[in-house]
C-alpha cells in the first residue's frame, strides 16, 4: 500500500536506505572486531562478531558477507 503515493513511495524508500546504511555500519564494526579477534589468536571471538550479525542483519548481501566470512575462519590460513 506504501507505492499507492508518492510520499508512501519515498518512505518505503528511505526504510530501505536507513536498513543498508545500518547494515553496513553493523557489517564494518563486526569485520573489524573480528580482524582484530582472529589476528589476536581468539578464532571464537571472531566468530562470534559474524554470528552477532547473522542474528540480526537482514540486508541479503550484508548477510551473505557474513556467512562467508564466517565459513572463512574455519579455513587453514594461507601460507605467504
Amino acid at each position: 500500500m506504501a507505492l499507492k503515493s508518492s510520499e508512501g513511495a519515498e518512505a518505503l524508500m528511505g526504510m530501505i536506505l536507513s536498513r543498508f546504511q545500518k547494515g553496513e555500519r553493523r557489517f564494518l564494526r563486526s569485520m573489524y572486531r573480528m580482524t582484530s579477534l582472529r589476528d589476536a589468536g581468539d578464532l571464537e571471538g571472531a566468530r562470534q562478531q559474524m554470528r552477532d550479525v547473522l542474528a540480526v542483519e537482514v540486508v541479503p548481501q550484508y548477510r551473505q558477507m557474513a556467512e562467508e566470512n564466517l565459513a572463512g575462519l574455519d579455513r587453514p590460513p594461507l601460507e605467504s
